[in-house]
């Protein structure tokens, strides 16, 4: 059995050796009601009195598992009230988005999660209980998918805004650790259902490998961490090579002088970078793109997300394989004063909803995804709703820092093929809000904003 000052002394090793949260930090828990998240609650509480941090927590409600999913919200409630750590509760649709997105289940409701989670990264850090057995069943995944060695090296511990403190525990560990403070949890009974891959790893293939082995966890921890080491490495010397011989959708040829390895991260980093994501993009690829550049002049590759590979003379260029008609629209140009607050503008099967109030003590700014208020007196030039430009730019910090539209999008993982039909709030070149994602920091309001631009956005499939 794992007593608490064990447990909690690990997690702290972890949070120091990765530098995972520093005092003053606001940190989010993301908690379920199950055994991992509430131990991640339980330690953070009592870690954060000696580093002094802000701890709150997530709870999301996928609207999978009926009573017993809205049970696990009151669960969540009340724990989180006994402990007196405020909490930010959401309820999501995965089944409609699933059906509607053709989506798997459970991929729907993580890229729900993770829409709810966007709502407090620009203040936050994101603390999700992901263990050692997680780690063990990501590598496994990715390995039997066809990852190359960045797949193999599992989970992250730090992705972003995005932390995992008992990365370096077991669950194991993590039950004992409760059993000594007498803290029950909840159980997803979705976890025993075998149409889930990693559920399957987990109940089939990670126990006959403890059969050979006991430590076989440990030891894909131990190989995750010299793969982290490995990779960075290996990551280091391909952003040279990257810089060098990759524009935006150009590869040079020349690229095939450098180590095959080099070669290798710099193709699947091409493709990933092409596509927003890294998901499906397997070793099978990487040596498809690889053997076009040895090729003639001409050759194509299909490749994921409706991209295409051709070969040039000197360069192999990655685009989608269709043009879009909507890329450069202009929906409408907005003007709005005094007499002429409010503005709809209705784009495909979404509405956009604009409307002028004068800044007050008593108006509060909302942490949703699809209502967003801005600064009105700082926009300059013409304010429109429109697709993507080139020349494009968000500011990313309060600093005034500036990032290329494009850039964002590729950092952010979006899909090339979402890219051109996305809607933008811009002022000129200066994109005041991606619709559904991000606003820029510049048009955030301030005490000296006299008039605030609020933004509502409304349509099928759009849950705030």
């Amino acid at each position: 059995m794992t007593d608490n000052l064990s447990m909690i002394s690990k997690c702290k090793e972890t949070i120091e050796e990765y530098n995972m949260i520093k005092s003053g930090d606001k940190v989010y828990v993301a908690i379920s009601g199950g055994a991992d998240s509430v131990c991640l609650l339980l330690v953070l509480e009592e870690i954060r009195k000696e580093k002094g941090f802000e701890l709150e927590a997530i709870h999301v409600e996928h609207g999978i598992r009926g009573e017993e999913s809205l049970e696990d919200a009151r669960f969540v409630e009340d724990l989180c009230r006994k402990h007196g750590i405020r909490l930010h509760s959401y309820s999501v649709e995965s089944k409609k988005v699933a059906k509607e997105k053709g989506m798997s289940l459970e991929e729907a409701a993580r890229q729900l999660r993770y829409n709810c989670f966007d709502n407090h990264i620009m203040d936050g850090k994101i603390a999700t209980a992901h263990h050692m057995e997680d780690n063990a069943e990501t590598m496994l995944f990715n390995m039997v998918r066809g990852s190359g060695i960045e797949g193999v090296r599992g989970i992250k511990k730090v992705r972003g805004s995005f932390i995992r403190p008992l990365i370096e525990c077991s669950r194991k560990e993590i039950e004992g650790y409760l059993i000594s403070r007498n803290q029950v949890y909840r159980t997803d009974s979705t976890n025993e259902e075998m149409d889930y891959t990693r559920n399957n790893i987990r109940h089939n293939i990670i126990p006959r490998l403890l059969d050979i082995n006991s430590g076989a966890i440990e030891h894909f921890s131990n190989l995750s961490k010299m793969q982290d080491m490995a990779v960075e490495y290996i990551r280091k010397q391909a952003d040279i090579a990257y810089k060098k011989y990759v524009t935006e959708n150009k590869m040079n040829k020349q690229l095939l002088k450098e180590e095959l390895i080099i070669v290798q991260f710099v193709a699947h980093t091409f493709i990933c970078n092409r596509a927003g994501c890294s998901k499906d993009i397997s070793y099978i690829h990487v040596n498809e793109l690889i053997d076009l550049m040895k090729g003639k002049s001409g050759r194509k590759v299909n490749l994921p997300y409706g991209l295409v590979a051709v070969s040039n003379y000197d360069t192999v260029e990655i685009n989608n394989d269709y043009e879009k008609e909507s890329y450069n629209k202009v929906y409408d140009e907005i003007v709005l004063d005094e007499s002429h607050r409010k503005k709809t503008i209705n784009v495909n099967n979404v509405t956009v909803e604009l409307e002028l109030i004068s800044n007050t003590k008593n108006v509060q700014i909302p942490l949703k995804t699809y209502t967003k208020m801005f600064d009105y007196d700082k926009i300059t030039g013409v304010l429109c709703v429109r697709n993507r430009r080139d020349n494009d730019y968000i500011v990313i910090n309060d600093k005034g820092n500036k990032k290329a539209l494009n850039r964002y999008m590729i950092d952010e993982k979006i899909p090339s093929q979402y890219r051109d039909d996305m809607l933008l709030l811009c002022d000129g070149n200066h994109v005041i809000y991606v619709i559904g994602h991000r606003i820029s920091e510049y048009y955030k309001i301030t005490d000296d904003t006299r008039r605030i631009l609020k933004v509502h956005i409304k349509g099928e499939g759009i849950n705030e």
